[in-house]
């Protein structure tokens, strides 16, 4: 089986040769060289080697822990609510274990032990 027809054939979905490449086409890159060779996909796109096996090692950017992420719930016809608010209905209840949020049906259905039930969300 001859590699660098199969990658030439596979470079379909890959990202075509330039100057520079995005983090995504990269990864892209990196990843077509992990399954063909690092050398046979240097020489397609005209790059070392080296270069295509350090972008194997990219790290993610980490997520920001100190951040504030503001979680909204939207139902298909536009309504929001937001887990707090939803807590605070569900307060109502008492002890809860578990809940499952079906924003489609304008629900959010609750279980404690044996107990069930539901709430309207809005």
């Amino acid at each position: 089986m001859n590699t660098e027809n199969n990658l030439k054939f596979d470079l379909a979905g890959l990202p075509p040769v330039k100057a520079q490449y995005n983090d995504s086409e990269k990864i892209q890159i990196a990843s077509a060289a992990k399954e063909y060779g690092f050398k046979t996909v240097a020489k397609a796109y005209g790059l070392k080697w080296q270069t295509i096996a350090s972008w194997t090692r990219k790290k993610k950017k980490p997520v920001n822990k100190n951040s504030a992420v503001k979680l909204i719930i939207q139902s298909p016809t536009g309504q929001e609510i937001t887990p707090e608010e939803i807590i605070t209905k569900l307060q109502a209840i008492g002890d809860v274990d578990t809940v499952y949020i079906r924003a489609e049906e304008n629900a959010a259905y609750w279980v404690h032990g044996e107990e069930h039930g539901s709430i309207n969300l809005w």
